[in-house]
């Protein structure tokens, strides 16, 4: 199909639609011959010599606008039941594509007259989710890429509720594809007690519904969010799923740190600064956390050596080994930058050689460290490349595009769309285990039953 501007808008409408224009033309059609066998009736049947003619010819008029009366009225039956049973995805598509090829809304590719027209396709991929591929048969990756705007107009009305969230090229550059999303769509785990947050796995950790973060693929966590954004309840959520998965018999954790003397500093088994202010008890815990690794990873060399080959500490019956360190940054400005002669490990280098060894090495032992940050800021102060780049996963909750661009990248983000207006236990979220690389929307659980009272009490079990 050819571009052209003086194209009519049916030419980009839906086969359902098109049958119904031509059932209605039928149906004119046949009021036409209807009115045409009336007329000649009345005019020529009282004077002609013989009547035969006249009755006959509009006799087969009227026989004539009853068939076609017929076939117009079926016509428009068919496109009735075809538009009502059109799948979600050709809808979209239909709207989307008028809006890009009808000259009445502005020709947002340029094309020129009879130009080939880019193939469009859309295909559901989840609930609520939608993949749309313009190729680039006739415009450039770059053209292409801007009708997000375009594409977000169309979107209104009875489909007001979907929201264009991201675009991305393929790598061969044939087609841009826009990820379209349902924004009205709850996917937000809501858990009235916190049995319904057990894990379908000891190494799977529930986000919402359809969105888990598989450990077996993905490393540490880094979640970052200000004030009131819901990051330590959406934390607990995960730190949760891993207590009631329970201890394994291999020496695994859930250790939280709390420098702040918080809620969190209140539960049992929790490290958090010593009377006098120091942090000292916090780096014994996260040296004893250490030496698990060390630890579950002889007892995977040496299943191993038993078999012969890898063993993985999810198939050897590993559980998770979780730290959860509750703002990393105020706990790095508690320790001295320089370590004294009287007791030399205690300074911040002894602290991030502790975290680096965790984040890079643990991953192999089943151990993993979600470090919280309140604003994503870059080194002095802030949170070392290294370690933000050694953790694989990456949550941002109530994100703004400035933090987000510290967190992923530019150019992760640069057709990210953020029309959307953020809450509490609002976040973006991706993690390299392989099915959520690509940055997305998600709410974290949202949980009916007093969390830090289940918190402190799953701890006690767990240590038990």
């Amino acid at each position: 199909m050819r571009f052209s501007k003086e194209a009519p808008a049916i030419v980009y409408a839906a086969p359902g639609t098109k049958t119904i224009v031509l059932g209605a033309v039928l149906a004119f059609a046949a009021a036409c011959f209807y009115l045409l066998g009336v007329l000649v009736e009345r005019l020529f049947a009282p004077v002609a010599e013989d009547v035969t003619g006249v009755h006959l010819l509009s006799g087969n008029l009227s026989a004539i606008a009853l068939v076609t009366l017929a076939v117009g009225m079926l016509s428009i039956a068919v496109g009735v039941v075809w538009l009502l049973r059109l799948p979600e995805p050709e809808r979209l598509k239909v709207r989307i594509r008028s809006g890009i090829f009808d000259s009445r809304y502005g020709n947002p590719l340029h094309l020129r007259e009879g130009e080939v027209l880019p193939h469009v396709t859309c295909e559901e991929t989840g609930e609520g989710r939608f993949e749309l591929a313009v190729s680039t048969s006739s415009s450039t990756v770059e053209e292409i890429a801007k009708l997000a705007p375009s594409i977000s107009s169309r979107l209104c009305g009875r489909f007001s509720r979907y929201a264009v969230v991201l675009s991305e090229a393929d790598e061969a550059c044939n087609r841009v594809t826009f990820h379209i999303e349902d924004v009205t769509v709850h996917r937000e785990i809501v858990a009235d007690s916190v049995s319904e947050l057990q894990p379908p796995s000891a190494y799977k950790l529930r986000v919402q519904d359809g969105t888990s973060i598989d450990l077996r693929t993905s490393g540490s966590m880094l979640v970052a969010g200000k004030t009131r954004s819901g990051k330590t309840t959406g934390i607990i959520s995960l730190v949760l799923q891993a207590l009631l998965a329970g201890p394994d018999s291999y020496g695994s954790r859930v250790l939280v740190v709390d420098p702040k003397r918080a809620e969190l500093s209140r539960l049992p088994h929790v490290a958090t600064l010593d009377e006098d202010g120091n942090a000292r008890g916090i780096l014994a815990a996260l040296g004893s956390f250490a030496e698990t690794i060390t630890e579950r990873q002889r007892v995977l060399n040496e299943f191993s050596a038993e078999t012969g080959d890898a063993v993985h500490w999810w198939d050897a019956g590993f559980h998770v080994s979780l730290l959860f360190i509750d703002e990393y940054v105020a706990l790095r400005t508690v320790l001295p930058k320089r370590a004294s002669k009287e007791d030399p490990d205690y300074c911040l280098a002894t602290f991030d050689g502790l975290i680096k060894r965790i984040v890079t090495m643990g991953a192999s032992a089943g151990c993993y460290a979600i470090i919280s940050i309140a604003e994503a800021s870059v080194e002095e102060g802030g949170l070392p490349s290294m370690i933000r780049s050694a953790c694989s996963t990456r949550v941002l909750f109530r994100p703004t595009l400035d933090e987000a661009r510290l967190i992923w990248g530019s150019d992760r983000l640069k057709d990210f769309a953020v029309s959307r207006t953020y809450g509490p236990g609002d976040a973006w979220f991706s993690s390299t285990d392989g099915e959520h690389d690509r940055i997305g929307f998600v709410h974290f659980p949202v949980m009916r039953f007093p969390v830090y009272r289940e918190l402190g009490r799953l701890l006690e079990l767990y240590v038990d």
